[in-house]
């Protein structure tokens, strides 16, 4: 047996082309394409006139929305590859970025990464690969960039913004931080112990960063302290993270909780996303009016009577209501359904729209009798009481009254979840909900598992935007070039 000849010494006559290194139907021709084809006129008028010339920003989203392919998301790799990788280095355009230029582009410019992703809708419909039958919108935790330790309460904060101002330079002249006490910082004396050692540590810490980055250093601490101060205020928070104040504590699937944004998606039947956004709201029902808001625009309308899934942390009143005035035809499990396991829950009451009561599960009319002010859940309710209930022999099964008549409370869009329930116990509404696991978890695990989005790289919500609109391009960019590859041609001219 012979080995294949190689030709290691061998110098080539002409330098090749990087086109000539790189497959025909690579996916990169797709993001040049497409990113080539965005709108920079903003860009163009910014970088008119006098002063150093910079990089066209083609350059950085393409490398950014590459990586994501290859999970390559670090900065300083993108930059090593454009210099390293034929692939890149085309996308590059035979230039070498530095990792701070491509790290600064990613926070500073999240609106042109969001065209760029709207870019990838418009293309999937033109090309007729969108199956907009059924569409269904899920989130998952994603663990934020900043660690559970830098955790500040509003207290804690007022103590430190003061030593920043006040205190800070005088103290960064001592030699002997490691010993120094710390108990004469002012308002040190009103602080619980636990929280005297958490400002002392910080003082530690913002106190070496002065001596090793000089003086400049504190504004970049004030600010840091005043927008995690900002945001105890404007949200009400009990503590916040300092090294990313727009993160929340949130729980994840395996139980943990940790600092975390709730990114959103919505996907339509072939796996394409539609719409995404990054929540601070660990619950999802707050998340769904934004997502039908931006299929819309992403879309250019909505068709009448599409099918829309939500699983049961979207089952909430003004969801259901706001399904039925977009017309859409909504399919949502209810997030207490356990309940119903009781026989004379509320939940297996039936509201009769048409005569304005309620049917017990004994098959007895509960009819109007009023309406009452809730004081626990701060909202006017509609009363109804059973009619049948004293001759009903199942009555202390249904109310611990001493009386033995049932009342039932109607809250305001009790109408709409009843709708719902009712809804979602047919045969066809259970196969129709079934589908919902198909169209968005997939792509929530391809997201995870295959370009291993565990956690996000940059801090603020504005940044991790930014992030979130690059992953889903990515993964809308390379279903079309696999539908395209499938269909035994690719090309594609920027439109």
């Amino acid at each position: 047996m012979a080995y294949i000849e190689s030709y290691k010494d061998q110098s080539w006559l002409l330098p090749p082309a990087l086109e000539d290194l790189i497959p025909e139907d690579h996916v990169c021709y797709l993001v040049e394409a497409l990113v080539d084809a965005q709108d920079y006129i903003d860009f163009d008028q910014q970088y008119a006139g006098a002063g150093h010339p910079a990089y066209h920003p083609r350059i950085p989203v393409k490398l950014l929305v590459m990586g994501i392919m290859d999970r390559v998301r670090s900065s300083r790799r993108l930059a090593r590859n454009a210099r390293e990788n034929v692939v890149y280095m085309s996308l590059a355009e035979k230039l070498a970025p530095d990792f701070r230029t491509i790290s600064d582009f990613r926070k500073n410019h999240p609106e042109l990464i969001k065209a760029v992703f709207r870019h990838t809708i418009r293309l999937a419909k033109e090309e007729g690969m969108l199956d907009l039958t059924h569409v269904a919108t899920d989130g998952s935790k994603v663990k934020a960039n900043a660690s559970g330790k830098g955790v500040l309460t509003r207290e804690e904060l007022g103590v430190l913004l003061r030593f920043v101002d006040e205190e800070m330079e005088a103290w960064a002249q001592q030699d002997d931080l490691e010993d120094r006490e710390y108990g004469e910082i002012r308002g040190m004396d009103q602080l619980p112990d636990q929280s005297r050692k958490t400002v002392r540590k910080a003082v530690q810490h913002y106190l070496r960063r002065i001596k090793e980055n000089g003086p400049d250093e504190k504004g970049e601490i004030k600010e840091r302290l005043e927008e995690a101060e900002k945001e105890v205020d404007q949200n009400g928070l009990k503590k916040v993270s300092i090294t990313d104040p727009s993160s929340r504590f949130m729980k994840n699937a395996k139980g943990k909780i940790e600092l975390s944004y709730n990114p959103q998606v919505t996907v339509e039947r072939n796996g394409f996303i539609l719409a995404n956004e990054v929540g601070q709201n660990a619950a999802d029902a707050g998340h769904l009016k934004p997502q039908i808001q931006q299929t819309e625009e992403n879309l250019g309308g909505l068709p009448e009577g599409m099918i829309w899934s939500c699983d049961a942390g979207y089952y909430e009143s003004g969801n259901l209501e706001l399904m039925e005035q977009w017309k859409i035809d909504g399919y949502v499990r209810d997030n207490n359904e356990s309940k119903s396991r009781q026989p004379f829950d509320k939940k297996n009451f039936s509201y009769d729209r048409e005569k304005d009561r309620w049917i017990c599960p004994a098959s007895k009319n509960v009819v109007y009798w009023g309406t009452h002010y809730d004081q626990q859940k701060g909202k006017e309710v509609r009363v109804y009481k059973g009619e049948s209930c004293l001759a009903c022999r199942r009555s202390k099964e249904c109310t611990r009254r001493k009386d033995g008549i049932r009342y039932v409370k109607m809250f305001p869009g009790e109408e709409a979840r009843e709708a719902m329930r009712a809804k979602m116990k047919t045969v066809g509404a259970e196969a129709i909900y079934k589908l919902r696991q198909q169209i968005v978890e997939p792509v929530i695990g391809d997201i995870k598992e295959n370009k291993g989005f565990r956690s996000f790289m940059t801090r603020g919500i504005r940044g991790a935007k930014a992030e979130w609109n690059l992953i889903c391009a990515a993964v809308n960019i390379q279903k079309v070039w696999r539908k395209m590859k499938g269909s035994g041609h690719f090309s594609y001219q920027a439109a």
